[in-house]
């Protein structure tokens, strides 16, 4: 096989990984408007998950009752038992699988150019943040998922917290120290719901990549006090700020994915396969200085079993992180595990899943055919689709 690292087990508290590869949480638009299950997303993780993913971060659920568009929601009591029929209908595709669900709370946004950001917030608004994790937390460990992630990263309000961009003038924004303030308190609050024995990760960003943000000097701090809190994983992610974002159309809401920052959290074809590992090796190596053992996540167009391999054998990660490479060819890990990773369709970053994304439109992968869950055939799988320079841009050929 070849690929010992990448297949070889991981435990999570008292929760066993059979492999090293992680399905990261990607909006699927497969939800309905309102946030409901639907017979399509069931579909999508249970294909994903008979490829042989050794696990899977059900995307980012709504722990508000605000409304978000096509996002999935763990807002209130009528979700548990749709999440539940998702977690078996997975469960029924491949038992091994684990499933784990990411919860997020988002800052609001408006046709009119308008956004919500963490200096709105008034401070008795900020329990009620934590309280709406801790009731999403308690759903998700009552529709039978394995493990959840704690989303701290990219536009998202825990992540505007932690972020330099974070204009507070209270005990909640200023040093570090104060802008962690409200992540702890979330995360400290979840842990006391869910208990000792179930685990909880969380994801951050390495990099905010805008001109006043955070870089690794904040988020190697960020990751070590996670460590210390008792967090049984780290993945490490990058970018999706609104701060750098081009001034949106008219009638249209910002989009935190139209900026540099949107393209450093999924790299697009001209950035080095890859593109997030220099993150998380450092702080990995943080964490592991200050005396935990904490698997960290890096993701990032990581698109072969030869690259994950190599990124586990050299100590930059503890798991890796797949999501366009498992859109594209759900079938990664299996054929990967099975002597067979010359068929791999491989993953293009020509990124129009996520353009779909913020069309609001169903994700799905370019090299698919419409409505099909099965990858295209082999043959094709190193050559892209057409650039929007005209040009096609071969992919990497396997090592």
């Amino acid at each position: 096989m070849g690929y010992e690292k990448l297949f070889s087990p991981i435990k999570l508290r008292n929760l066993t990984l059979p492999n090293r590869i992680m399905r990261t949480s990607m909006v699927s638009g497969l939800a309905t408007e309102d946030g409901h299950v639907t017979p399509e997303l069931k579909a999508r993780y249970q294909r994903e998950a008979r490829g042989g993913v050794g696990s899977i971060v059900v995307e980012a659920a709504v722990v508000l009752p605000s409304r978000s568009s096509y996002n999935l929601r763990i807002s209130d009591d009528s979700c548990t038992e749709e999440l539940r029929e998702l977690v078996e209908a997975v469960r029924e595709a491949n038992p091994q699988t684990r499933m784990g669900i990411q919860i997020m709370h988002f800052l609001k946004i408006a046709k009119s150019g308008w956004r919500q950001k963490v200096t709105d917030f008034k401070p008795e608004d900020l329990p009620v943040i934590v309280e709406q994790h801790v009731a999403a937390a308690r759903r998700a460990v009552a529709a039978g998922f394995d493990f959840i992630e704690l989303h701290m990263a990219h536009a998202y309000t825990l992540s505007s917290f932690l972020s330099l961009t974070n204009g507070r003038t209270d005990a909640y924004g200023g040093s570090l120290k104060n802008r962690m303030r409200l992540p702890i308190q979330v995360y400290q609050a979840v842990r006391g719901a869910v208990g000792e024995d179930y685990p909880l990760g969380v994801r951050i960003n390495g990099e905010d990549f805008t001109i006043k943000g955070t870089t690794l000097l904040q988020s190697r701090p960020i990751a070590r006090k996670l460590a210390e809190l008792g967090a049984d994983f780290i993945s490490v992610s990058a970018g999706s700020r609104f701060e750098d974002a081009p001034p949106p159309p008219p009638d249209t809401p910002p989009d935190p994915m139209s900026g540099y920052s949107g393209h450093r959290m999924s790299p697009d074809w001209w950035f080095p396969d890859l593109t997030h590992v220099y993150l998380a090796d450092p702080i990995r190596e943080e964490v592991r200085n200050a005396g935990y053992d904490v698997p960290i996540v890096t993701a990032g167009k990581i698109r072969t079993p030869q690259q994950a391999e190599g990124i586990l054998e050299a100590g930059k990660a503890d798991l890796v992180g797949l999501c366009r490479a498992l859109l594209c060819d759900p079938d990664w890990p299996v054929k990967a595990e099975g002597d067979r990773a010359k068929e791999i369709v491989l993953c293009t970053a020509c990124n129009w899943c996520l353009e779909s994304d913020s069309r609001m439109e169903k994700v799905n992968c370019s090299r698919w055919p419409e409505g099909e869950l099965n990858a295209p055939s082999p043959w094709q799988r190193n050559r892209a689709r057409p650039s929007a320079i005209g040009k096609e841009v071969e992919a990497a050929p396997d090592e």
